[in-house]
């Protein structure tokens, strides 16, 4: 059931969602846009290179390292690169833990064979890969995991267990796809002002620097060729135009951090 109050307070999805140019938001949440803007009036661009790199990462995944099932935690709400899954994605899973949002997902995304959605919350790992969309799995096989833009909504001691969980409980050769803002390469304060605004909300909302998310990747091995980059640089390994982070920094407007890392099987 939905609480009388979730259409009286910005839901985070909803406002990247209008942010994006879309229309699945309501008013509170235009209006709580509208106050980020003015402390971080790049933010449309880094929602919008967050969601390309959905797309981008989903096909290396699939083609590139033949992971054809994949979990998509904190999926938020559609957007139109759902709708453009690589025939090479075998089955994937959406997972939300807002009803609104995963009812959404399971309306416009269950069109597709293969497909599903989950109501879940991605704090509880083991619940989570026993429910019965991800039972279907072949476990004997490596997953993909998609965990973009949500660790920065969770606090230190969350994240770190969230991500060693993952490590501990996914079959071997398993991947997972990070993304993660940053104050890294903003303009001084903006970072600071931002989560200020959030935080007068009620959200919490936590940038982190790079050595920090290398730190909370740690029970991962990162992919050769995937250290931190920031997310609108990323291309798959060995790209012939990859550069490392130094020569990049400062001239994009994604605001984050990406990285592919694995369970740690020697053959990947």
């Amino acid at each position: 059931m939905i609480p009388p109050h979730y259409f009286q307070q910005p839901v985070l999805a909803r406002v990247q969602d209008h942010l994006d140019g879309g229309t699945d938001n309501y008013a509170v949440d235009r209006a709580f846009a509208r106050t980020l803007l003015t402390v971080a009036p790049w933010l449309p661009a880094s929602v919008r290179i967050n969601r390309g790199h959905w797309l981008r990462v989903l096909h290396y995944l699939t083609r590139g390292l033949g992971i054809d099932q994949v979990i998509d935690l904190g999926c938020g709400l559609p957007h139109d690169d759902h709708r453009q899954l690589p025939d090479s994605v075998r089955r994937i899973v959406y997972v939300d833990n807002d009803c609104v949002v995963e009812g959404h997902a399971r309306m416009i995304l269950a069109e597709r064979a293969g497909t599903a959605s989950l109501l879940a919350d991605l704090t509880d790992v083991p619940a989570l890969l026993a429910a019965a969309p991800i039972q279907q799995f072949d476990h004997d096989r490596p997953i993909g995991v998609l965990l973009h833009d949500v660790v920065p909504w969770l606090d230190d001691d969350t994240a770190r267990t969230v991500l060693a969980a993952l490590r501990a409980l996914l079959p071997a050769g398993s991947v997972l796809s990070l993304t993660h803002a940053t104050g890294d390469f903003t303009p001084a304060g903006q970072m600071v002002r931002l989560t200020e605004v959030c935080q007068d909300a009620g959200i919490f909302f936590r940038p982190r620097p790079g050595t920090v998310i290398e730190a909370l990747l740690a029970p991962w091995t990162l992919l050769s060729g995937c250290g931190l980059v920031t997310t609108a640089t990323w291309q798959p390994p060995g790209a012939a135009f990859n550069r490392p982070l130094s020569q990049h920094a400062g001239l994009d407007q994604s605001h984050g951090y990406a990285a592919l890392a694995t369970t740690g099987d020697p053959t990947t």
